[in-house]
């Protein structure tokens, strides 16, 4: 399964896609919205990690760049987020399409993991 990393937190990208390819999983990664616009149409990843807050642009507006592509257009999220706004969160969650989970960051791995496994099983 491919899984594409969209952070531009480069310490997080690079823990996260080591613990995902230790995982089993192909990774491809950008470091930020744009790029990760780009590499989803050629990646034609499984499932996408995205961080809410990207320096060029908000999570949300990565996420309909990528859903307007026919193929990426079911390609499921989960976002990623630092903030500890548990309200945010939620409403983020509400309103990305396709996505199929929001978790904060600071949480172990193995929780960013368990939701990655969940969400492929689908």
């Amino acid at each position: 399964m491919k899984i594409l990393v969209i952070e531009d937190n480069e310490a997080f990208s690079l823990m996260l896609c080591d613990a995902l390819r230790e995982a089993g999983y192909e990774v491809g990664s950008a470091s930020s919205g744009k790029q990760g616009v780009k590499s989803a149409l050629s990646f034609l990843p499984d499932l996408i990690l995205l961080d809410y807050q990207l320096g060029d642009m908000t999570g949300y507006d990565a996420a309909l760049g990528i859903r307007c592509m026919r193929a990426t257009a079911a390609t499921p999220f989960i976002l990623l987020s630092s903030l500890a706004d548990d309200q945010l969160l939620v409403s983020a969650f509400k309103k990305l399409p396709n996505c199929r989970a929001a978790l904060v960051k600071n949480q172990p791995l193995g929780v960013i993991l368990a939701a990655v496994k969940a969400v492929l099983a689908v």
